[in-house]
Parts: structure tokens; C-alpha cells; sequence
């Protein structure tokens, strides 16, 4: 619908009796005024994790826009406020393509609309809000910000300006509902994935502030086509969720979806536009089956948050996590209980278990995750179908091995809390990298990040996951795999080589965390009766072939803004916990470590002199491993292997789970360069 028809439209039908888009215009406004956290404490939380609405990270920044904000932090703004429509504090001038700093005008005017709008809120109706809205929106449309980030002009600003109009409708002049709805005309339907969900979004808004039924439904359609499991980019059959390519995005592009499709479904619930059963149970099971899996205690597994490492980005995106289950807890579709657990859990820190346990593994994302009730591990891993890291917006330009079968492992949730402006990321957890004496590559092309392997995967049946990754990336090679069990995990690398002159260091890192408490080591000479191990933390770690294992505590000093370059020259440092196995580029090496989550020390030197689990081979032809009855072999190449009392004949790669008389088997596809 034409603008001004829209406005006469408007003007005469304020007049009328109500329309059929009434009911969705207020339960609109009911869901965005609403506070999400439970009490004062969680509030200071999700404002705490948004930087105070200036968070990179939309979902961060929205955090802000989810809560009723503090009376301390209301008087603030107030005070930062000019007479002349704008903060004091914000920069209208830049253009930066990531934390754009006009943004944070739009948030402060939306989360001040909510306590505006809402008759709850103590400052419902307040004069100098009311008149800050109105200043601001002056302001706004005189001043025309601009960003060279395409998404906020066609998605942020026209997503946080119409929510804003929603809420002050009855308030609105002419001019300035025009004045805004030019500005939200941006968002054109298209695009793909999230972002086509954002631009639908918009246009339903639209739709609403014009009373156009046509276009509101034809915006709900939009979101419902992105309602679907695909082989493109969105939901895949595994439940992993892919964005910019066959790219794992969990914890920004997946829950961004999960959080706008879950906020769509509570506001049209009951409507003539509500959403099937069946487009509802897809959405519940990507946030049951995926995201909710990478959550553990309170914080968002780094590995799934991206590029997006920032500063409170696992905590952060773990109560953006707990808004989307909240919403869908709403309405009250069989087994919502299960939402409003895992959303309790995250927003009442007293208590964490969520019920979630044992292994997953995706296979469309090249990575697993492996829950039980006391500790949580992940694998991330990538091959010539995916794509492992993104250097998008100059974020996390340190990330070149953060998808190298980083494995890392959580009991209490802070062993990496805001640790990555410091870490060492030649020594992510798990992966194999080299040193050339180069900084570390931060080519975002295709190209640049790909493995050259197909041969990766993982099977996971029961309380046993194992995983396997051939790298073959910038003259490095080695074959990589990981066993799960209830209360171990086993890691093995086999025919690790360099074919590169300018590599001089090659290291597997078996953990890197802050140093939290002492560290303990033992089996470190011939006569010591035990295998060399460490202790850290209320975990240890053993070599299960004898190599010596490198420690170090030393203090780390990074920067920020390598992570995220707002923070220019933001250094960090601190203390740090890194151990290691190097091998020599030279020769063709190996490892084997065990990881023993939930032991002290005394138990992990008693592991080391008599260990559970048996390495039955850990070479280029086979790696497998034996725990009590269970039996787990990874086969690179097609041939007959004998494994302890079992002889396995595999006519192809794959890895076989062997328990209790049954073999389970998963195809792998071949090493790089070999004959099918």
C-alpha cells in the first residue's frame, strides 16, 4: 500500500470499530514490552552481556532491548540525553561495517518505548520518555546515519524503528509514521536463511503500522518458507543450522533464527496468521536437537559461537538462548516444559542441569557434542563439504585452526570465560597447527580456509561418540580421532607430516584454559611407574603413549580488537593454562592422550599406572581403541585389521563401534588422494 493511501487509511480507521489486525498489533506490543529475566539480578545480567546495548552482537545487543532496564540505568540515558534529539555519547558519523555506533540510538529509543508503552512498568507514560521518543525520531530522519554494512540499512535500522512505531502508534504524527515507514521500505523481501526471516519481519511490522492485511500475510509466508529442513542454507536434517555457506552457526546466524522465529510464533499464536504444528515442531527441535546441546551451565560453547568470541558472548548468547525457549514455553505446545526448564537453568544460576544428556553428532556440520551430567565436550572439525571459521567484518581474525578438530571440554562453565583475547590460537584445544614464522592467515576467501580432505565424520550411538578429520590444509597433514565414553575421552593423531620447508613447529594442544588453581604432573621419568600426566582444574590428562606432555602457566597478553575491532588497542592479559604435545616437522608423528573429566589428582596418577582403556593401533591404516567391552576403530584405508581378539575386514573407510556382538558401521569417504 502507497504511503499517504496508508496514512488516509490510518486516519480514517482510528475512528472504526477494530480491525482483524488489531489482536496481532497487541500481542505485538504484549511480547516486545515484556522483561524477560526474573528478577532484578538477571536484568543487571543481560545488560551487563549487551555492554549496555552497545554489544557487536545482535544478539547480545538485544539482551538491552529484553528486559526493563534499571531506573539507574533510565536516569542515565535521560541524562545523556540532548535537548536536540540525540546522545550525547554516540558518534552519528560512523560508518563502521560491525558495532556501527548510530545502532545504539534506535536500541535506547526501543528499550525506553517498552517502559513507555508497558502500564506495568513505573515509567509507563512518563512525559520525558514520551518526548524523547519523539525528539529522537526527529533527529533520526534529519540526521540519516548510514553504515557500509548493507544489514544495517536494509535490516537493523528498519527492524528496531518499527518496533518502536509499533509501540507508540496512537502517538504517531503523520509525518512521522511517514517519515519512518519510507525508512523501513528498505527491507525488500529476498535474501536467504536469517536474513530473509529479518526481512520478513519488517515487512510484517510494516504491514501492521499501515493496516495492510495483504502485505502482513504475505510477510508471514515469507518467514514460513524458512520454516523447513533444507540442504541450502537454514535448518539441516541433523539439526544443525547453516548460514554464509555449509557453515555451522549455532550461536549467531541459527539462534538469531530460533530467537526471531520463536518471538513470530508467540506473537501470532491464535491469529489467523499462527503458524502450523508442524512448522512449530521444527523450530522446537533445532533449538532441543541443536542449539540448546551447545549450551552448558550458563554459557554458549565457544566453538559455536563463531566468529562472535566476544566479550560475554557465551553467557550472552546463552540468554538469548533462554528468550527463544521462554517463547516457545508460551505456547504451551506438548512437552513445553521442557523450554521452560532449559530456560529457568540458564536465567537462575543456582541450578544448571538441564536435563540434556549424551552424544550428537552432525554430520552435515562436521562436528559432535557430548553431554552427560557433571561434564561437556565438543568436536569441531571441517572438511572439502564445509566450511570451518569466517573472517566476516574483520571479526576473529586469529580463528585459521579454531575448526582443526578443536575439542573442548566444560564442568563448571568458566574454563574459557572471555579468555580469546589472550589465547594462544596456534594451540586451540585439540587441534593439530603449525608455526611458519608468518602471522596467523586470515585470508577469507574459500580457498584460503578449506581443507583438502572429504575424509571426515563421526558415528554416535548410545553413550559412545567417535569422530574422525583428516587435515590437509597449507602443507600440513594428519589423520585425527576422538573417542567418547561416559567418563573418559580418548584422542589419537597418526601420520602427522609437513610438506611446507617454512613449518618449523607443529604442536597438538590438549587444553588451554585460565588458570584456575595448581597444576600437578606426574610420570615424568622412566622410574616413575606410570605414563606421563597432568592435573588441572578438577581434570587430567594422560599420554597414553609416553610422550611427555609440555606445560605451561604462564601470563598471556592479547588484544581485543583482533576479536572484535571496536575495541581498538584494548589489551588483556592473564594467566594461563596450556598443555601440549609437539612433534618434529621433520618425521611422520603421532599422539595419543586420555582426557579424564571430574578426577583429582590421586585418580588421574591411579589412571596413569593402570590405565582403563587400550590403544589397539594409532597409525595411517587404522586407529582404534578398546574401553572395557566396547571396541571403537576408525578405518582409513580398505584392508583386514586385527584388534586385539577381533579381526575387522572393511572393504572401505569407515569408522565401526563393536559392543556387545553388534557392529555398527558408518561409511567415511576417502583420504584425500586415494583410490576410492
Amino acid at each position: 500500500m502507497p504511503i499517504l493511501a496508508a496514512l488516509l487509511f490510518l486516519t480514517t480507521a482510528r475512528a472504526c470499530p477494530a480491525g482483524p489486525l488489531d489482536r496481532v498489533r497487541q500481542a505485538f506490543v504484549d511480547v516486545s514490552v515484556m522483561s524477560y529475566a526474573p528478577d532484578g539480578e538477571a536484568t543487571e545480567r543481560f545488560v551487563r552481556y549487551s555492554d549496555y546495548g552497545r554489544a557487536n552482537d545482535v544478539l547480545l545487543l538485544q539482551l538491552y532491548t529484553s528486559v526493563h532496564l534499571p531506573d539507574g540505568e533510565v536516569r542515565r540515558l535521560l541524562g545523556l540525553f540532548d535537548a536536540g534529539g540525540f546522545w550525547s555519547d554516540i558518534d552519528y558519523d560512523d560508518r563502521t561495517r560491525g558495532r556501527w555506533q548510530p545502532s545504539l540510538h534506535l536500541t535506547r529509543m526501543y528499550a525506553l518505548a517498552k517502559l513507555y508503552a508497558d502500564p506495568a512498568s513505573a515509567w509507563h507514560g512518563d512525559g520525558r520518555i514520551g518526548g524523547l521518543l519523539h525528539k529522537g525520531l526527529a533527529y533520526w530522519y534529519a540526521k540519516k546515519p548510514s553504515s557500509l554494512n548493507w544489514w544495517h540499512g536494509e535490516i537493523g535500522v528498519p527492524k528496531k524503528l518499527a518496533a518502536i512505531l509499533l509501540m507508540i502508534r496512537g502517538e504517531l504524527s503523520g509525518p512521522e509514521l511517514e517519515q519512518g515507514l519510507r525508512i523501513i521500505e528498505r527491507s525488500r523481501f529476498g535474501r536467504t536463511g536469517q536474513n530473509k526471516v529479518w526481512l520478513a519481519g519488517n515487512n510484517l511490522m510494516r504491514g501492521l503500522l499501515t493496516d495492510d492485511e495483504a502485505l502482513v500475510a504475505e510477510a508471514r509466508d515469507q518467514i514460513a518458507e524458512e520454516i523447513v529442513v533444507t540442504d541450502g542454507e537454514g535448518i539441516q536434517d541433523d539439526w544443525s543450522f547453516h548460514q554464509h555457506g555449509p557453515q555451522i552457526q549455532f550461536g549467531n546466524y541459527g539462534l538469531a533464527y530460533a530467537e526471531g522465529l520463536s518471538f513470530w510464533l508467540r506473537v501470532l499464536d491464535g491469529t489467523p496468521y499462527m503458524f502450523s504444528d508442524a512448522q512449530c515442531a521444527v523450530i522446537e527441535k533445532l533449538m532441543r536437537e541443536g542449539i540448546c546441546r551447545s549450551i552448558w551451565r550458563g554459557v554458549m560453547d565457544p566453538s559455536f559461537c563463531g566468529r562472535q568470541v566476544f566479550i560475554d558472548s557465551g553467557p550472552g548468547k546463552a540468554s538469548s538462548a533462554a528468550v527463544a525457549a521462554e517463547n516457545i514455553a508460551a505456547l504451551k505446545r506438548p512437552g513445553y516444559r521442557v523450554f521452560r526448564r532449559f530456560a529457568k537453568r540458564i536465567l537462575e544460576p543456582e541450578n544448571r542441569s538441564d536435563g540434556l544428556r549424551g552424544p550428537r553428532y552432525y554430520d552435515r556440520s562436521d562436528c559432535g557434542i557430548y553431554r552427560t551430567a557433571t561434564w561437556y565436550a565438543s568436536i569441531r572439525m571441517h572438511s572439502d563439504r564445509t566450511i570451518g571459521f569466517e573472517f566476516t567484518n574483520r571479526e576473529n581474525t586469529l580463528a585459521n585452526f579454531s575448526a582443526d578438530g578443536a575439542l573442548l571440554f566444560m564442568q563448571h562453565g568458566r574454563e574459557y570465560d572471555n579468555i580469546f583475547a589472550h589465547w594462544d590460537w596456534r594451540m586451540v584445544p585439540g587441534t593439530t597447527a603449525y608455526d611458519d614464522g608468518a602471522p596467523l592467515k586470515c585470508d577469507n576467501s574459500v580457498e584460503a580456509r578449506k581443507n583438502r580432505s572429504g575424509h571426515v565424520g563421526g558415528l554416535a550411538s548410545g553413550d559412545v561418540l567417535c569422530t574422525t578429520m583428516e587435515i590437509e590444509r597449507d602443507g600440513l597433514h594428519a589423520l585425527k580421532s576422538a573417542f567418547f565414553f561416559g567418563d573418559l575421552v580418548v584422542a589419537l593423531g597418526a601420520d602427522i607430516r609437513s610438506s611446507d620447508a617454512r613449518i618449523f613447529r607443529i604442536t597438538t594442544a590438549l587444553d588451554q584454559t585460565h588458570l584456575a588453581g595448581p597444576v600437578t604432573r606426574g610420570g615424568a621419568t622412566e622410574t616413575s611407574g606410570s605414563l606421563p600426566w597432568v592435573h588441572h582444574d578438577g581434570r587430567g590428562y594422560v599420554s597414553l603413549d609416553g610422550a611427555p606432555i609440555a606445560v605451561s602457566t604462564e601470563i598471556q597478553e592479547g588484544k581485543w580488537d583482533l576479536i572484535d575491532p571496536f575495541y581498538r588497542d584494548r589489551t588483556q592479559r592473564g594467566p594461563v593454562f596450556k598443555c601440549w604435545f609437539g612433534h618434529d616437522p621433520a618425521r611422520t608423528g603421532g599422539y595419543a592422550y586420555a582426557f579424564l573429566p571430574c578426577r583429582d589428582a590421586k585418580r588421574t596418577e591411579r589412571f596413569a599406572r593402570n590405565p582403563s582403556v587400550r590403544i589397539l593401533r594409532n597409525d595411517a591404516g587404522c586407529q582404534a581403541v578398546e574401553y572395557g567391552k566396547i571396541c571403537c576403530a576408525v578405518v582409513h584405508r580398505a584392508g583386514e585389521y586385527r584388534l586385539g581378539g577381533r579381526t575387522i575386514t572393511a572393504p572401505e573407510p569407515a569408522i565401526y563401534l563393536l559392543r556387545g556382538g553388534r557392529t555398527e558401521v558408518r561409511s567415511l569417504p576417502p583420504l584425500n588422494g586415494a583410490a576410492d
